[in-house]
Parts: C-alpha cells; sequence; structure tokens
C-alpha cells in the first residue's frame, strides 16, 4: 500500500506541474496572438510558447517513466492515464506548432477580421483551460468533470463557427493570394488546438461512463 500511495504522489506532482505548464503556455500563445491581433509580432512570446512545450515534453517523459515503473501499483488505470498524458502533450504540440509558423508569417492581420480572429482565440484559450479543469477535476469529482465535457464541447462550436466566419471572408478577398493563403492556415491551424481539445474532453467522457462508481 505504501508503494502506491507513494507512487501516486509522485504522479501528482508530476503531473500537477505538466497541467500548470500547459496553461502558462496557453495564457503566453494567447498574449502572442492578443498582439498579433493589434499588428505586432512578439518572438518573445512565441519563444515562450515553444520552450513551454519542451518543458511539457520533459515532464511527460518524467511521467511515463514514473508510471511505468512498476504496472501492478495502478491497476487498470496506467494506460488511461498515459492516454490522457500523450492527448494533452498534443495539445502542447498543436500550440509549438501555431506558435512556429506564426513566428515566421511575414503578414499582417487583415483589420477587418480582427473581431472575428479574437472570438476564435478565445475560444481556443478558453477550451485549453477547461480542459486543465476537467483532466484536474476528473480525478475526485466525475459530476463537475462530465459537466465541463460539454462546456468544451460549446467552446468547440463556438470556434468552429469563428473559423468559417473568417474563412469566408478570406475567401472572398481580392489581394495577394500569398497572404490570404497564410492567413487561412493561421485560422485553421489556431482551430485545430480547439477541436483537439473537445476530442480530448470527449476521452474524459468516456472515462466517466468507464469507470461510473467513483
Amino acid at each position: 500500500m505504501k508503494l502506491l500511495k507513494d507512487k501516486k504522489n509522485e504522479l501528482d506532482e508530476i503531473n500537477k506541474e505538466f497541467l500548470a505548464e500547459t496553461l502558462n503556455g496557453s495564457a503566453i500563445l494567447h498574449e502572442a496572438l492578443s498582439s498579433f491581433i493589434e499588428g505586432k509580432v512578439s518572438k518573445e512570446l512565441l519563444d515562450g510558447v515553444i520552450q513551454s512545450e519542451r518543458k511539457c515534453d520533459e515532464l511527460k517523459e518524467k511521467f511515463t517513466q514514473v508510471l511505468f515503473k512498476d504496472k501492478r501499483a495502478l491497476p487498470f488505470l496506467v494506460e488511461d492515464r498515459y492516454n490522457i498524458l500523450m492527448m494533452i502533450d498534443t495539445v502542447n504540440d498543436k500550440m509549438e506548432f501555431f506558435a512556429r509558423f506564426l513566428k515566421v508569417n511575414p503578414f499582417k492581420l487583415y483589420e477587418d477580421i480582427n473581431d472575428e480572429f479574437r472570438e476564435l482565440c478565445n475560444a481556443c484559450t478558453k477550451s485549453v483551460e477547461e480542459l486543465i479543469n476537467c483532466v484536474i477535476l476528473i480525478e475526485t469529482d466525475f459530476d463537475g468533470a462530465y459537466k465541463i465535457t460539454f462546456t468544451i464541447e460549446g467552446l468547440k462550436r463556438k470556434a468552429r463557427t469563428a473559423k468559417f466566419d473568417l474563412l469566408e471572408k478570406l475567401y472572398k478577398m481580392e489581394d495577394n493570394p500569398l497572404k490570404v493563403y497564410l492567413t487561412s492556415k493561421l485560422v485553421t491551424y489556431i482551430y485545430e488546438i480547439a477541436s483537439w481539445t473537445e476530442e480530448t474532453s470527449d476521452y474524459l467522457r468516456g472515462l466517466i461512463i468507464k469507470y461510473p462508481s467513483r
């Protein structure tokens, strides 16, 4: 029993740090996007997103080593915990990819799509925040975590609406085709973050159904 308790405590500490760093990366990305909407690209902030993803990778490896050190210590939960870790790691990967793409993007944002782009970015950031809340809550409160999964679903729908509103405007623009194309890719890549958080929350909802007694 002591082995199980010690291992769970170690996993909990690493997991808390991993989730906190994911939130930090999301917050930095949101700040970078706000700066981009205002007509500036902060490479320092975008580098911060990239550094955050690297730190999360280090924590992911540490978590995995502890998780698989003695599989008998956490019967029935090892695979599920690993899958949650890897799905959130994909969120970090998508944020890092977007940061790298924005860093090399040579164009400013069209002013007449600022509002829709801001709405998309806000929905994306909020979806990551709610996903982390859900992952934390699922350890102790299935009902609360279950409700959050539907909040995330709603944020994904809001992000999807903003995405297609943006693309509709972009595809009608008579401007530099390269700028239109790259801006549409920015829209698509930021939306993919919100889309993946919703897919991850669907997985968490499945776990709640799998372990209904908690």
